[in-house]
Formats: structure tokens, sequence, C-alpha cells
């Protein structure tokens, strides 16, 4: 059976422009990799699902390489549920599908990661994927397990993802339970 993804609850979601990319980005002091903003601009934000030949939807998986940390303990793979997008400005808050205010998410999640990672969306358990914004983590995609937090603050509880947002669309596989 063939999958594709899909993003069926796009129109739930604002337009996004290079312009709101480019004031995000000056309103935060950072840079979005161009494969995030890109996918922000082409598909406003919106998580994917992935789609068969019969027309059945499927929740997204993505493989997770934990390299041996404590943080493995939450498995091999997590599931893309939320995913957030650029609010501000605006006529909507957030849509109804479960997305969320990128902004709000940069200030709400601080804490839980190391600097210099952006969330882009949860699993199901509010689990973090985030992506990376500075130096060698520039574009990686990561996964942050708020079931192993340590402290002080490192990168013992996230693992890698894919080394860049397009390869993080591609590894994609449907969640067979959903």
């Amino acid at each position: 059976m063939t999958w594709r993804i899909v993003y069926p609850f796009l129109n739930d979601f604002p337009v996004i422009t290079r312009e709101d990319i480019a004031a995000f980005e000056t309103r935060n002091s950072l840079k979005l990799p161009q494969e995030y903003a890109a996918y922000l601009v082409e598909h406003r934000g919106a998580p994917p699902m992935l789609q068969n030949d019969e027309g059945e939807y499927r929740g997204v998986l993505f493989p997770i390489d934990w390299a041996g940390k404590k943080a493995q303990s939450y498995g091999p793979e997590a599931l893309l549920e939320t995913t957030f997008s650029l609010f501000e400005g605006k006529e909507t808050t957030s849509p109804y599908r479960g997305g969320a205010n990128l902004d709000d998410c940069m200030i709400w999640n601080e804490h839980l990661h190391p600097p210099g990672l952006l969330p882009i969306g949860t699993d199901p358990g509010n689990s973090l994927f985030l992506i990376g914004l500075e130096g060698e983590l520039t574009g990686k995609v990561f996964f942050l397990s708020t079931w192993a937090i340590p402290s002080p603050m490192s990168f013992e509880h996230i693992g890698l993802v894919a080394p860049s947002f397009n390869e993080f669309l591609r590894s994609a596989r449907p969640d067979e339970a959903s």
C-alpha cells in the first residue's frame, strides 16, 4: 500500500506569507531554517497526515535516534499530534484542529530545552518536536521526551529525528493504531 503526506486541515490555519516569517524572526531575534520557513508558507504550519491509495488517513510516526540516552525508554518513535503555526496579526488565535501559536509555544516551553532549539509540534503527551536554529543544530529535527528531563538542562533527553526538515517529513510512516 502506498502512503503520501497530505495536509487535510490546511484551510483551518491562516495564510502565512514571507512577511509573516520575517516579522516572526524579528520579534523573536532568530532565523528559521529555510526548509521549515517554506513549510510554514506552503502548508501554513498545518499538521501532516498520511493518506493511502484507498483514501484512508493515518497519523504520522517519526523514528527517534536516542543514541543510548536514558530517554530512549520513551520508545523508538513518536506520533506528531499538534503543530505550531504563526497566528500573530491573524484573525484567529488557533484552529480547532489542534494548532498552537508558535510565538506562545516558544515562551511556554523555553525552560524545557536547551537554547538554540525551537518547538514546532507535540506528541499526544506534550513531548516536543524541535528544530535547530543555531550552529551545527540548524535545520535538524529533534524530539524531546518530557518524561526524562534532566537538571541541569542538557541534551540527555533529546533524540535526533532527522538531519533536515525535509528529511523529517520524508521519514514519516503511518500510525497503524489510528
